[in-house]
């Protein structure tokens, strides 16, 4: 009974001492080891870190059960590749400058056209330089042309006016009040004599209309097996529904068509 006992405990006693071994050789691989090889006193890693822990048996031995499962509960597995680092995202604003002249004109309604521009500072002493004498005084205008079926060369505008600007102004409303017209605007100096040297030059814009369509011709195409037909006639407010043109077919076999469909609904 008493061997027994002390055969159970001399067991308990080496399983605790191959558990300690095991860490102490694992705390060794992982801290001890590479201090040793960084301060070169200690040679090359057999294995690479994060690899399965190394047994005692040579190659078709058969190593204790219990050793390598007290292993396996300190094995970290292999190592994970670092996470892939991400430039900084740029700030959501919009630079205040793109460094180069250009001038936008953008129709708004019938009546109205908003105009934005960037002069660089070199194009503004430049053309001060260009003025001379003149320079002293100058002062920064828009100067809007009516271009309404025109190619505009720069002196063959229908008509013209000029708006002046604030200093730092980068953008500004027009009212042109001119349904249907094409405008351009030119940026430049003004001078007190009357000169004016353009800095740059805006795109053509039409301005809509301020009335519906006068145009109420209805086109209508029929496709037929060989054959396309297009008519055109004039509408007077009736739905198209009512006027599109019917076939024999449909009628008799009581298909509805895509236009009834989509006919304006009647108020109830």
């Amino acid at each position: 009974m008493l061997a027994e006992a002390l055969g159970t405990g001399l067991e308990l006693v080496g399983g605790w001492l191959d558990c300690g071994r095991s860490v102490a050789r694992r705390i060794g691989a992982q801290v001890v080891d590479p201090l040793a090889r960084l301060a070169g006193l200690g040679p090359a890693p057999r294995t690479p870190a994060g690899d399965p822990p190394p047994t005692d048996e040579p190659d078709g031995g058969e190593a204790e059960p219990q050793s390598r499962v007290e292993e396996a509960k300190y094995y970290l597995g292999p190592p994970h590749a670092p996470a892939a680092r991400y430039a900084d995202r740029e700030s959501g604003e919009l630079p205040r400058a793109y460094g180069y002249d250009r001038v936008v004109l953008l129709p708004r309604d019938p009546w109205w056209v908003f105009a934005y521009w960037e002069i660089t500072p070199t194009t503004r002493v430049q053309a001060l330089r260009a003025l001379g004498a003149e320079a002293e005084g100058a002062r920064e205008l828009l100067r809007v042309y009516d271009v309404t079926f025109i190619t505009f060369t720069g002196d063959n505008a229908w008509q013209s006016f000029d708006v002046e600007l604030p200093p730092g102004a980068d953008r500004w409303y027009l009212k042109v009040a001119r349904p249907a017209a094409s405008f351009c605007v030119e940026i430049g100096l003004a001078t007190p004599g009357g000169r004016f040297l353009p800095l740059a030059r805006s795109n053509v814009v039409t301005t809509p209309r301020a009335t519906p369509s006068p145009d109420t011709t209805v086109r209508w195409v029929e496709i037929t097996p060989g054959a396309v037909r297009e008519t055109a006639r004039a509408w007077d407010g009736t739905p198209l529904a009512g006027m599109a043109p019917e076939s024999t077919a449909e009628v008799s076999e009581g298909r509805s068509r895509s236009s009834d469909a989509h006919a304006p609904r009647t108020a109830r």
